[in-house]
Parts: structure tokens; C-alpha cells; sequence
């Protein structure tokens, strides 16, 4: 009795997800894994941050070096209310960078790769598996540590590559995206027909009618009908001429 194989864990469709992101999706479209940045990207956000306070203590360093009194009294304020200013635009930018990352999604479908986010005016990039050429993944040290990394997609577009930063589980999700291309490569191609008829006729003991009970003899016209079955599987380029010739001689023995 045939066993059915179960595709790998990488390829199979979350239903949850699939429902979650439904309206970013086409119609047949399925959501195999979703991923979002690791929360070492804020990394960029503290660099932000950091440069404003910087500023900020500048201006309050200039503010110690002149008089709160007379003329300059008016340029004191300023500068102490530029570094408040400064400080708060740091802390600004931190939360819309927390916002930012928080709404952003890498996705993994049936058919493309989409990143999808934005805090006020929504957003979505995709690319097509088909346009997917090579990928690249980079582990830097600290991602070694914290466990994300980089992917690099190479494209056969114009823009040519997408560069996804601070990606937690970088091969997986890349053996993720491979496992996807290759079926989507099948099922377009017409690869999938043939792939599933080879392994049917593998898990059957032998091509002959359903009226001859394996091991018994075959009539003339029974072998006939067989081998002939057997010829348009091969022509059709279902079968190798290595399988061919094995299920023939199978045939030609119970004659």
C-alpha cells in the first residue's frame, strides 16, 4: 500500500497566518512563515538618540558659557530650551522607530516574498519567487550571539537587491523561502504531474490490469495492454527507459 509522504514542516501553509494576512495576499495564496526584525534593530534607533543628545548637550554646554543676564539673557533661554528640544526629539524618534518595527513583517508565501508595514500610510514590497536569482545570508558577530542575521535577495529586476537586516533565524528562514521556490517551480512548470505520477507508479508492485492478482500469469492480450501502458508513460516522459525496460521484464516473466 502506497505511504503518502508529508511535504517538509518548511513548506506547509500556517492556516493562522495565512487569515491574518489575508488581505495582502492573491487568490490561492498561502503564507508559509512570518517573520519580524529582532529587537537588536534598535541598535539604529539608539544611534539616532544618541546624536541627539549630543547635540543637546552641546547647546547646554555653549548655554554655561553665556550670561543669563543683560542682552544675552534672551540667548540663554533659547539655548536652554534647545537642549529640552533636542531631547525630546530623540525621544520622538526612539518611539517611532518602536512603532515602525513593531507594524513591519517579512512574509514567506506560495508564490512571493513581501514585506509589509508603515505606522501612518501602510506599505507593501514583494517579490515575485521567480525573481529570486541567489541568495546571500550573513551572520555578523552579534547576530551569531543573538541569533538573527542578513539576507541578501538577488533579484532579475532593476532594483536589484533586497537586503533584509536583523533577521531572526536567517537560514531557516532561507531554507524556508528555497523549499517554496522549488514548489512553486513545480507546480508551474507541470513538474508536479510528473513527480507525483513517478512516485505512484514506484509504489505500485507492478503495471498490470486490476484483474490479475500479482504473481499470476498474464494472457497475451493482459501483457499486451500493459507493455503498451508502459510505452505511452515512457513516451509521455513519466518513465526512463531504465524503468521501462525493468517493468517490462517484470511483465514478460508472469507470461
Amino acid at each position: 500500500m502506497s505511504q503518502e509522504t508529508e511535504p517538509p514542516a518548511t513548506a506547509r501553509a500556517a492556516p493562522e497566518e495565512t487569515a491574518r494576512y489575508a488581505s495582502l495576499l492573491a487568490t490561492g495564496e498561502s503564507v508559509l512563515v512570518v517573520r519580524r526584525r529582532h529587537w537588536l534593530t534598535f541598535i539604529d534607533a539608539a544611534r539616532w538618540f544618541v546624536l541627539c543628545i549630543g547635540a543637546g548637550i552641546v547647546v547646554a554646554a555653549l548655554n554655561q558659557a553665556v550670561s543669563n543676564g543683560g542682552v544675552t539673557g534672551f540667548v540663554s533661554t533659547l539655548l536652554g530650551w534647545a537642549f529640552w528640544a533636542f531631547f525630546l526629539v530623540g525621544l520622538a524618534g526612539v518611539g517611532w522607530y518602536f512603532l515602525a518595527w513593531q507594524r513591519e513583517r517579512y512574509l514567506v508565501t506560495t508564490r512571493r516574498v513581501i514585506e509589509a508595514g508603515g505606522v501612518v500610510n501602510k506599505y507593501t514590497r514583494d517579490t515575485s519567487l521567480p525573481m529570486i536569482t541567489d541568495m546571500v545570508v550573513g551572520h555578523p558577530w552579534l547576530g551569531r550571539i543573538f541569533g538573527y542575521g542578513e539576507i541578501d535577495l538577488l533579484t532579475a529586476s532593476e532594483a536589484g537587491t533586497n537586503k533584509i537586516r536583523f533577521l531572526p533565524d536567517a537560514d531557516e528562514f532561507k531554507k524556508t523561502l528555497l523549499d517554496a521556490r522549488h514548489e512553486y517551480e513545480l507546480d508551474v512548470g507541470g513538474g508536479r504531474a510528473v513527480q507525483d505520477s513517478v512516485t505512484s507508479l514506484a509504489a505500485t508492485p507492478a503495471v498490470a490490469p486490476a484483474s490479475a492478482p500479482e504473481g499470476a500469469s498474464l494472457t497475451a492480450e493482459e501483457l499486451d495492454s500493459a507493455i503498451t501502458r508502459l510505452a505511452d508513460l515512457r513516451d509521455r516522459g513519466l518513465l526512463t527507459d531504465e524503468q521501462f525496460e525493468e517493468k517490462k521484464r517484470e511483465l514478460l516473466d508472469r507470461l
